[in-house]
């Protein structure tokens, strides 16, 4: 349905005051129905130009109440476009009732981007972690810190969101905040997903972000080789944190666990799989997805190394454990210790699991898939691509030296 609008800026002459100013009005006709709304200016009739419906003059105050009278009729169009969008005949009141502050739909961003935390909240532990709480806080304080330093306001209605907005803050946190493009594309994502949210709670008609995109750059995986794997298990470490740290970071290697999915492991989590062997069996915490793991000599070692530890026996766990912070850094310092280059963390040992000791070595993908609890075989065929690198580079002597020519 074809709704018809014409707007007209008018003075009320009758309503002057005493230093002969008139107030701005501002007249809205919708489908043959009439409404009008103060713009709260005033204007000595003299200087109103009818035709143009704006103020005469290159003055000052001429120049603020016209950019006034211009953001109004924005509002108005914008309104009058979201209505329309409902391909249904409307009211004047309708966009009376928006101008006002008054419609049906007041919810703002803010709003919605804390009652989705909360929503998050109550559900920690069964489908979210605790971190993906910290992800969103952490990215509302960026949209909150952006929106006062480029709108100098506190928030906004869902309503008035357009492109213009999450451009200016994709911008804001790539060149103020000087975030990589992964790091942006994470906010963003989080953004998107509140406003997903919102339409469908029909907080909003239309996505206002909907011609906007912003992916994330697939970095490389750093990884472990046999050899360098093999100097971290055959060190000998003097501190004992440090040898602590090791047969965790070990472990990881050999299972494939995440750090938060090894350090919740109890015995409940050991049982024999189906080739009477003893298996790690979880349900990772990321995803949900049950992983099936054989238990490898190393990955025994270790847990027999630690079975009377009396920080496990105390926390009912079968591993000790610093948190993920602490045993990032003393894994920098045993990188430094074992003359490795390449940055150890405890998610580089994931994909040391994933390559060096599962698919360099013919392990099916589907099968390491299952292992690494993926709920898509496409993440973990980014670890095959890494393989494929491998391979290049251990034929590029064969080429080199002319043998298989």
């Amino acid at each position: 349905m074809k709704n018809k609008i014409v707007t007209h800026f008018y003075v009320k002459d009758e309503k002057k005051d005493n230093n002969g100013e008139a107030p701005i009005y501002l007249r809205i006709t919708v489908n043959g129905e009439r409404a009008e709304i103060s713009t709260n200016r005033r204007v000595n009739p003299v200087h109103w130009d009818k035709a143009s419906e704006k103020v005469t003059g290159k003055s000052e105050g001429a120049r603020t109440i016209n950019a006034v009278l211009i953001t109004l009729m924005g509002k108005v169009e914008k309104y009058f476009s979201n209505l329309e969008v409902k391909d249904e005949l409307f009211s004047v009141h309708q966009i009376m009732a928006e101008l006002n502050g008054k419609s049906q739909n007041q919810m703002t961003l803010i709003k919605a981007y804390n009652f989705h935390i909360l929503k998050i909240k109550e559900l920690v532990g069964i489908d979210y972690a605790p971190n993906t709480v910290k992800r969103y806080s952490s990215s509302l304080n960026s949209l909150k810190t952006f929106m006062l330093k480029k709108y100098n306001k506190v928030d906004v209605r869902l309503n008035e969101l357009d492109n213009l907005f999450i451009e200016s803050y994709y911008t804001y946190l790539k060149a103020d905040k000087g975030l990589q493009q992964n790091s942006a594309a994470k906010d963003i994502k989080n953004l998107q997903r509140v406003i997903n949210k919102a339409i469908s709670y029909t907080w909003i008609s239309r996505n206002p972000f909907k011609d906007f995109s912003c992916n994330y750059i697939d970095p490389p995986r750093q990884y472990l080789s046999e050899e360098e794997i093999d100097a971290l298990y055959n060190k000998e470490f003097i501190i004992k944190r440090l040898v602590k740290v090791r047969d965790l970071f070990i472990f990881q290697i050999y299972t494939g666990l995440s750090y938060i999915d090894m350090s919740e492991l109890t015995e409940d989590n050991i049982g024999i799989g189906i080739d009477g062997k003893r298996w790690i069996v979880i349900n990772r915490k990321k995803t949900g997805i049950r992983s099936s793991i054989p238990i490898l000599p190393r990955t025994q070692e270790v847990l027999e190394k630690y079975k009377n530890d009396p920080l496990c026996i105390s926390e009912h766990k079968i591993l000790p454990f610093y948190c993920n912070q602490r045993m990032n850094g003393y894994l920098k310092e045993i990188a430094d210790i074992c003359e490795i280059k390449k940055p150890l963390t405890t998610h580089i040992a994931r994909h040391t699991f994933a390559t060096t000791i599962t698919l360099s070595h013919g392990v099916p993908i589907e099968t390491v898939s299952k292992m690494l609890g993926h709920s898509d075989l496409k993440t973990t065929q980014i670890y095959s691509k890494v393989v494929d690198r491998k391979i290049a580079d251990d034929m590029k002597s064969l080429f080199d030296e002319k043998i298989a020519q």
